[in-house]
């Protein structure tokens, strides 16, 4: 048995320094218009949310926006926001309601006595 590739290299071989090896950093990409909006709109919610005290509700009416995008928008806030936790909101008839206490009529079961 008799191999014939014994003077052939099985692979090339190189040396690189580390830093050769570090992936290079992706540019960053400007936000896109809906992003945009979207940050600007939040940030109106952030600061109407944060102006709130006790027995205030801030209301929110939509104006150029879909009461979906408004919904999704409030919810995303009110995550982020650090009185989370205290916060309640409903949508009643297309207009979002905001407050630090319970909203009347809104979805919500009755607390046992």
């Amino acid at each position: 048995m008799v191999c014939d590739n014994l003077g052939e290299p099985v692979a090339r071989i190189k040396f690189v320094s580390v830093s050769d090896l570090v992936a290079a950093k992706s540019k960053e990409r400007q936000p896109s218009a809906r992003q945009l909006a979207a940050m600007k709109r939040e940030s109106e919610y952030e600061k109407a949310i944060a102006k709130l005290t006790a027995g205030k509700v801030a209301v929110f009416e939509p104006t150029d926006e879909k009461v979906a995008t408004m919904r999704t928008s409030l919810a995303r806030v009110i995550a982020r926001n650090e009185r989370a936790a205290q916060l309640h909101y409903a949508i009643k008839g297309g207009v979002a309601y905001v407050g630090l206490e319970p909203i009347p009529g809104a979805r919500g079961r009755r607390k046992k006595a």
